[in-house]
């Protein structure tokens, strides 16, 4: 460091007018060398570290055409998110929302967006300290809106915008919420695009789809259910079984959930007792029935076109078939009756001389005293073997029974 003037300008290295002095000081003192590598080590080391902790907030503005449904920021290369920063607070479209993150000494953060329809997005690298303002979506990208009016009679709970709905529908717009009867709702869309589909499903899970609406030029839609695409089906469950029937469930082979519960009054379907159900859309369902013990029963692709009338009977599970037919039948003729002291676990019937086939009780039981009305195992047959299956083992037999004929066979 030998001639470096005792004047050095220390302010062109960016240094405080008292971190200046106390330099000069130590160039007379220690000589240049010592003197300057104490400034740079000590005197002024704040002047050259991180910026202070300080109080930060950022606002974040939402350009996009879907509510921010969550945010996170943490450190680069940090092994967990942290803390979701919005709470129970939402973003909604077209809003901003003041983000008060405490006292931070880092400026460096990713950042990852939730959205209403569950999409994440990461923004690496965002400097709070420079930029505070996060800005999600293009806010010179124009708004498309249309006033959508529900003129049915009962709630809309579901509503669909798509350019291409071959494409994939989106997010529900409704974002959660139903849509009552003469209500409105203001779609605000971020698009330069004016041809869109849309998709309202009513609160009956029928839907009602429009294709192709020029939303530039037709600012209002209205639903009124006179476009629903999806035929109605009507069918019959008898509950032929020994117990109650709590729940029921149906929907389409196709469809990967159940849906919701399809008995209208929410009371047991009754031994003896039947229920008139409708669906939208194709003949093959699937078809669960839950007892009050909780057990269940499946049947997978029941055509109720083929068959409007389902009887549930003891041995309908999954895998066997179902008992079915094309039109109401009467009451089977024969009756059996547990006249012995212990209920019966399985009953078999099958024509004479061939294997016992399914257990006809299921996962029901036959209790003392009680009665079970018995259906030919084979249509064009009545003729049967009978065997009873008691609780501690004892089987017994009745071999070629006219099951057509009215009579009641007590089992002892």
């Amino acid at each position: 460091m030998r001639g470096v003037p005792a004047r050095l300008p220390l302010h062109a290295l960016g240094v405080t007018p008292l971190c200046a002095v106390r330099a000069r000081r130590a160039l007379r003192a220690l000589g240049a060398l010592r003197a300057l590598a104490l400034m740079l080590a000590l005197a002024c080391g704040p002047a050259l570290a991180q910026p202070a902790a300080q109080n930060r907030q950022v606002m974040v503005q939402n350009e996009t055409d879907l509510a921010l449904h969550g945010l996170y920021l943490f450190p680069p290369g940090a092994a967990e998110r942290g803390p979701e920063r919005l709470g129970d607070e939402v973003v909604p479209p077209a809003t901003t929302h003041r983000l008060r993150l405490g006292r931070q000494s880092v400026c460096i953060f990713d950042v990852v967006a939730i959205w209403q329809d569950g999409r994440e997005e990461l923004r690496s690298a965002f400097n709070i300290c420079r930029n505070q303002r996060l800005v999600f979506g293009d806010p010179a990208m124009p708004t498309l809106e249309a006033a959508i009016a529900n003129r049915a009679t009962g709630p809309i709970r579901a509503l669909y915008a798509a350019p291409d709905s071959a494409a994939g529908w989106g997010p529900d717009r409704l974002g959660g919420e139903s849509l009552e009867p003469g209500e409105g709702f203001r779609l605000r869309i971020r698009t330069r695009a004016c041809v869109f589909d849309l998709r309202a499903i009513h609160a009956d899970d029928r839907e009602e789809v429009m294709l192709g609406l020029d939303l530039c030029a037709q600012r209002g839609v209205a639903f009124d259910r006179s476009g629903l695409t999806q035929p109605r089906r009507s069918f019959v469950l008898a509950n032929r079984h020994l117990a109650p029937v709590q729940e029921v469930y149906a929907a389409a082979s196709n469809d990967g959930d159940w849906g919701p519960e399809r008995l209208d009054d929410s009371a047991p379907l009754a031994v003896g007792a039947e229920a008139a159900l409708a669906l939208d859309g194709e003949c093959l369902v699937d078809l669960r029935i839950v007892f009050p013990n909780g057990g269940a029963e499946e049947r997978r692709e029941v055509d109720i076109c083929a068959a409007p009338r389902i009887q549930l009977a003891p041995g309908w599970v999954l895998g066997a078939e179902a008992v079915v037919e094309a039109a109401p039948a009467a009451a089977s003729k024969l009756t059996l009756r547990n006249a012995g002291t212990l209920p019966i676990v399985e009953l078999y019937a099958a024509p004479p001389g061939e294997p016992r086939g399914a257990d006809r009780l299921g996962a029901d039981v036959l209790g003392v005293g009680e009665v079970l009305e018995l259906d030919p195992p084979d249509a064009d047959a009545c003729r049967a073997d009978l065997v009873a299956v008691f609780r501690d083992g004892r089987e017994v037999t009745r071999p070629g029974v006219d099951l057509c004929e009215e009579q009641e066979i007590a089992l002892p």
